[in-house]
C-alpha cells in the first residue's frame, strides 16, 4: 500500500475526535484564556486540531500558529482547513503565512522543533498544545525548552501520549515478539541526530512534569478504539489508517524480527483487515497544566 501522510492525518481525526479525555480538555477550557489567545501547536501536522477547538467551541479568536518540520504537509495544511472552513460556512481570507478563519489568526511556522528551541523565539504562547507527538522526542530534553514557549503560568495541553500497549484483535502468536521490538524500536529511534522516542511517554510525563516545576492538574485516558461496524466496514477512513499502522510498524522492523516472521503477521492482520475483522486499541493519556510561575 502506497503511503500518504496527509491521508494518514485526515484519516485519525474521527479517532482523535472519539480519544480525547473530555475531562482534561474540559480543563483546558477552564485554564485558557478568554480573550485572544496566542496559541502554539508544536508538530502540527495537517491542522485537525485547531478545526477542532474552533468546531468544539474552545478557541474562537486570537492567534493559532502550525508548527511542523514538514513543509509540504503545512502547504497542505492551507489547503485542508480552507476546505473544512467551507464546508463549516466560516469565513476564511488567506494571508501571507496562514489563514484568518473568523477572528482567528492561524500562522504556519516551517521549523523542526530541535532547531527552534535552540535558536530562540519571539513573543511567548499563553497555550501550548501537542498532540501525538511527544511519544517521538526526548522528553527530559526538551520539556524545558518547551515550557519555555509559554508565558508564566501558561497553559500546556499534551495529548494522545503513547503509554506502551498496542492491541491487535484477533490474537496472534507471535504479539508479544512483534510489539516488544516495537517498542525496542521506539525507544531506540534518533531523528535529526537526537533520540527521539519513548514507548512508555504518557506515563514518564506525570514525573517529568513534576520535575519541570509543572504538574499536571488533570490527566486520562485517550486511547484509540478502531473497529469495523456490524456490517464489516470501518467508519470514516479509519481502515486506511489501520493499513498505516500495519505498514509502521513493518517499517520499523524491518531489521528487528525475522523477515519470514514479520510477512505472516503482517500479511494475516492485512487479510483481517480487508475482512473487517482487525480490532486496534492504543493505550494513551492526555495531560494538562500550567509553566512554571
Amino acid at each position: 500500500m502506497s503511503f500518504d501522510y496527509t491521508r494518514y492525518l485526515a484519516a485519525k481525526t474521527s479517532m482523535d475526535d472519539r480519544a480525547l479525555n473530555r475531562q482534561v480538555l474540559s480543563e483546558l477550557s477552564r485554564l485558557i484564556p478568554a480573550e485572544a489567545p496566542r496559541v502554539l501547536e508544536v508538530g502540527a501536522g495537517l491542522g485537525t486540531m485547531v478545526a477542532r477547538l474552533l468546531d468544539w467551541g474552545v478557541i474562537d479568536a486570537g492567534e493559532y500558529t502550525l508548527l511542523d518540520v514538514d513543509l509540504q504537509l503545512l502547504n497542505n495544511s492551507r489547503q485542508w482547513l480552507s476546505d473544512w472552513t467551507a464546508t463549516r460556512g466560516l469565513c476564511c481570507e488567506p494571508l501571507p503565512d496562514g489563514l484568518r478563519v473568523g477572528d482567528l489568526r492561524v500562522r504556519f511556522e516551517h521549523a523542526e522543533l530541535g532547531s527552534f528551541l535552540d535558536a530562540g523565539h519571539g513573543q511567548p504562547a499563553d497555550v501550548l498544545i501537542a498532540n501525538a507527538v511527544l511519544d517521538l522526542m526526548d522528553v527530559p530534553a526538551v520539556l524545558p525548552g518547551l515550557l519555555r514557549l509559554l508565558v508564566p503560568g501558561g497553559v500546556y495541553w499534551f495529548t494522545s501520549n503513547y503509554d506502551g500497549e498496542s492491541i491487535f484483535e484477533p490474537e496472534h502468536p507471535r504479539d508479544g515478539q512483534i510489539m516488544q521490538a516495537y517498542h525496542r524500536d521506539m525507544d531506540e529511534r534518533v531523528r535529526y541526530g537526537r533520540p527521539a522516542g519513548d514507548s512508555r511517554t504518557g506515563r514518564h510525563l506525570f514525573h517529568q512534569l513534576r520535575a519541570a516545576g509543572a504538574p499536571p492538574l488533570s490527566a486520562g485516558s485517550s486511547d484509540w478504539v478502531v473497529h469495523s461496524a456490524p456490517d464489516g466496514e470501518y467508519p470514516h477512513d479509519e481502515a486506511y489508517f489501520l493499513g498505516s499502522i500495519l505498514r509502521t510498524v513493518a517499517d520499523a522492523l524491518e531489521d528487528r524480527v525475522e523477515p519470514v516472521e514479520l510477512a505472516e503477521w503482517v500479511a494475516e492482520r492485512e487479510r483481517q483487515l480487508a475482512s473487517g475483522e482487525l480490532v486496534y486499541i492504543a493505550h494513551q493519556l492526555d495531560l494538562v497544566g500550567r509553566s512554571p510561575a
